[in-house]
């Protein structure tokens, strides 16, 4: 069922990809990993999306062969949309500080900043805010300093943690709460950490947790629909 949004009369109708963990340079599991890339690239060429969304985990770790990298950022650079990335706990490869954002493709956007970043597709009337993980710690909140929502267009947000409550975020790294889902200022909160399709919305804007594309017995992806009559759906994609 479609998620209600306020009335903007300069909000067009978008389709979005939401996808996340897709650990490429995994030790367990390389080969798989490559393929989720691979699926996630062809779906997004076959359902020609406005914009395709990685909330975290594009990679698997700081010292996966540079090959590796160019290879993934070659092929995003390819597939003819806005790409934006938040990096996950595993991309400490992006989060170091020999990473250079200058070197990738004009469609690709990695979102750096330490207290979170928006970028603002004016072509699309959509902004995108994310948070990296550079801290994996219970301190971090992924979704602390979310901004307020711009005066037009559409608003998503980027976060990579864990949502739960009470004791079972005792002790947990990039913990998200309800009560931060359900006070985000935002039209769809585009999750990943978890690695299967999973609905968080808290009273809030829709949340939602895309799964991942490879490494699980049930790889997917979201597809998301925001349409300024109808609100915003989301559906998993099998791949």
């Amino acid at each position: 069922m479609p998620h209600p949004v306020s009335f903007d009369g300069q909000r067009r109708q978008l389709t979005l990809l939401h996808a996340a963990d897709l650990h490429l340079g995994s030790d367990d599991y390389p080969r798989e990993a490559f393929q989720g890339l691979e699926s996630v690239i062809a779906l997004t060429r076959r359902l020609s999306p406005d914009a395709l969304l990685i909330a975290g985990d594009l990679l698997d770790a700081q010292n996966i062969p540079l090959d590796t990298v160019s290879y993934t950022f070659g092929a995003l650079g390819g597939i003819g949309c806005p790409v934006v990335v938040v990096p996950g706990n595993h991309d400490t490869l992006l989060t170091a500080p020999s990473f250079s954002a200058a070197r990738l493709p004009a469609n690709v956007r990695v979102l750096l900043a330490p207290q979170g970043e928006a970028v603002a597709l004016d072509a699309l009337g959509l902004t995108i805010w994310g948070r990296p993980v550079y801290d994996h710690s219970p301190e971090f909140r992924p979704l602390q300093g979310l901004g307020p929502r711009p005066p037009k267009g559409w608003y998503v947000a980027l976060a990579h943690g864990l949502v739960a409550n009470g004791s079972a975020l005792v002790g947990r790294s990039s913990p998200i709460t309800a009560a931060e889902l359900a006070q985000a200022e935002c039209d769809y909160i585009a999750l990943g950490h978890v690695h299967r399709f999973r609905e968080v919305t808290h009273g809030g804007p829709p949340a939602f947790y895309s799964g991942a594309p490879s490494g699980t017995r049930e790889p997917t992806v979201a597809l998301v629909r925001l349409d300024p009559s109808a609100g915003v759906s989301v559906r998993p994609v099998s791949l």
